[in-house]
């Protein structure tokens, strides 16, 4: 016999109800906090409550942010627990045609979810991987911080120095940040002059510069109309912009020095990394995020994990079906999409894959999305597997 506990998550409370093995309900609602004395508390109740009918207990979470990171860690010293995500609850409570919604219907929902099937093999005990997988979240938000940062700058840049992204392709070379740290308007650059100019661009670049960019730079100051409007705004932000792009670089280093500290430790039984075109640090990344791959009995699993499966709408005879649902691990999808950008040259696989949705005519980000389903199978195949990535034998001729 079972005695079934679901409990729905919350900032600073939490709601929990058990119920027998027939659905019936034992005692009332149960309320709960993140605090040493309450947990106590709560586990005392269940033991006694446990003992009286001789029945083994099984818990349900709600996997609502991070707000039951504290709860796992007490309650799982002493009892198995299954994690849910809010999709499958919501799913699951479709059932209740009243429709109400309340933290005590979710906690009563999860525990007959419990009842119900096979509840989800649930392993947190891996502190290197969620360790890694933070780390890797935190890189992805930075990134795009970065990312973000980068395009306002070149924005503001076209109103102080129109054309200058014309001279310097790449305006975050370690020679363009320099100018436009000293020299960010055309009027200072032709101030300065085209010797010291050069000069600068030397020593910047270690005397990499060819000497003709000094002078495309006075030709470009000399002929360019900068906005009077805006200017000063757009000058300041500028100097406040790059100050924190190299900010978010250096924390962006220390980050991926984290992570590369931890996949060291552990990239010995994995095989990501023998895929060409997947970097190490790429590796680590989608290693994080997807888990143990004994958690997945089949790659479309992953498929769907990572919000790449289709969205499909049937009505009568009709079937549409739509690009992918994103309704899965946003970080991984990201990861997966650059390793695909990153390996469809070199992969003996991807690449004539990833060229036949094209030839097909299928959109560049149609055929990418193709191709990170494809490395999935990849993927799933060497670590299954535990072997190292080899091209087929269908190939190997070719």
């Amino acid at each position: 016999m079972y005695l079934n506990i679901g409990i729905d998550v919350s900032k600073n409370k939490h709601d929990a109800c058990i119920l027998n093995e027939n659905g019936e309900q034992i005692g009332k609602f149960m309320k709960l906090t993140n605090t040493k004395t309450s947990l106590d508390k709560f586990l005392e109740q269940i033991r006694v409550i446990s003992e009286k009918h001789g029945a083994e207990v099984r818990i349900g979470l709600e996997a609502t942010g991070i707000y039951w990171y504290s709860l796992f860690s007490k309650i799982s010293d002493d009892h198995k627990i299954s994690i849910y995500n809010p999709t499958q609850i919501h799913a699951f409570a479709k059932v209740n045609v009243r429709g109400s919604k309340t933290d005590k219907i979710d906690a009563k929902t999860i525990a007959n979810m419990l009842r119900f099937g096979n509840a989800p093999q649930t392993d947190y005990s891996d502190k290197q991987r969620l360790e890694l997988r933070e780390y890797v979240r935190f890189h992805w938000k930075l990134t795009n911080n970065k990312t973000n940062l980068k395009k306002r700058f070149k924005r503001n840049l076209h109103l102080v120095f129109p054309g200058y992204d014309q001279v310097f392709k790449d305006v975050f070379t370690k020679t363009s940040r320099e100018i436009l740290s000293q020299s960010p308007t055309p009027d200072d650059i032709l101030e300065m002059g085209e010797g010291k100019l050069l000069e600068l661009m030397k020593k910047a670049s270690k005397n990499h510069i060819d000497k003709e960019k000094a002078r495309e730079l006075i030709v470009k100051a000399e002929d360019t109309i900068p906005s009077e409007i805006l200017k000063e705004s757009s000058l300041f932000e500028l100097q406040i912009m790059m100050d924190m792009i190299e900010n978010l670089e250096k924390h962006i280093d220390t980050l991926e020095n984290r992570i590369f500290a931890i996949w060291d430790k552990v990239k010995d039984k994995h095989f990501i990394q023998t895929i060409p075109g997947i970097s190490e640090f790429r590796a680590a990344m989608i290693w994080a995020e997807i888990g143990d791959i004994e958690n997945f009995t089949h790659p479309d699993q992953i498929v769907a994990f990572a919000g790449l499966d289709p969205k499909v709408r049937k009505s009568a005879n009709k079937e549409v079906i739509g690009g992918p649902n994103k309704r899965g691990s946003s970080t991984l999808r990201w990861a997966l999409g650059w390793a695909v950008q990153e390996s469809k040259n070199v992969n003996p696989v991807l690449a004539p894959y990833f060229e036949k949705k094209i030839a097909e005519g299928k959109h560049y980000n149609t055929a990418r999305c193709a191709a990170s389903k494809k490395l999935i199978r990849i993927i799933w195949s060497v670590e299954k597997n535990k072997k190292p990535f080899h091209v087929p034998n269908n190939l190997q001729s070719s």
